[in-house]
């Protein structure tokens, strides 16, 4: 196995927001796009963080996405609303989203937000991670292809349907719950974390086997 390189969280989200500016992407929404992958990062859900990077630059480039969406609200009321995404990136439109059922939860005592016409948002969690900021009670959740086969069953028929919840405690440490879970044994993101390890195998194997002189800078 290669040896693991870490890199600064600040180098990563700054060369993440850079894939993110030449994939088409205003600048504020590649930083947004960045927070999110950085957050599952750090919080150690690496099939979600940065090693999906590149299927979302090669959706971006081959029209899969719309890199300059009208994100609109269609409809609201005090409490609710549904956006439209115009099929932008899930994690510039789910940010969106999540601030418009923040506000509306403060102004009424509660807010949703439902979300239409966009696609993979990051994880869940990092949107009642934002409630969490603002001492409100969060919770996320979305569909997704179907990936999983039912009890007993051979073929693909669910979604991991992912949920997150979380709220502030009171005196009892950490003075906060957070889940951020899914109905599935295993993250379809394994692969992307699994294939990138093995193309780094794949280099190391190939340099070992280079002449010394190839190695040499």
């Amino acid at each position: 196995m290669i040896d693991v390189k870490t890199y600064p969280a600040e180098a990563l989200h700054r060369f993440a927001g850079h894939v993110f500016d030449r994939a088409g992407l205003p600048p504020a929404d590649s930083l947004l796009a960045a927070d999110v992958l950085l957050a599952a990062d750090l919080r150690g859900i690496d099939s979600h963080g940065v090693a999906r990077l590149r299927n979302y630059f090669e959706a971006l480039r081959d029209g899969q996405i719309n890199p300059t969406p009208e994100i609109r609200v269609a409809r609201e009321t005090v409490s609710t609303a549904t956006m439209d995404g115009d099929n932008g990136l899930g994690l510039v439109v789910g940010p969106h989203a999540n601030e418009i059922a923040m506000a509306k939860a403060v102004e009424a005592g509660s807010g949703w937000v439902a979300v239409r016409n966009t696609n993979h948002f990051g994880i869940a969690g990092y949107y009642v991670l934002e409630a969490l900021e603002r001492d409100l009670i969060g919770m996320a959740m979305t569909n997704s292809s179907a990936l999983v086969a039912p009890l007993f069953g051979v073929g693909r028929m669910l979604g991991t349907n992912p949920l997150a919840i979380a709220f502030p405690g009171l005196e009892e440490p950490p003075n906060r719950f957070v889940l951020d879970a899914m109905r599935a044994g295993s993250r379809i993101g394994n692969d992307f974390a699994g294939r990138a390890q093995e193309a780094a195998d794949r280099a190391e194997e190939k340099l070992g086997e280079a002449p010394e002189k190839k190695l040499e800078p």
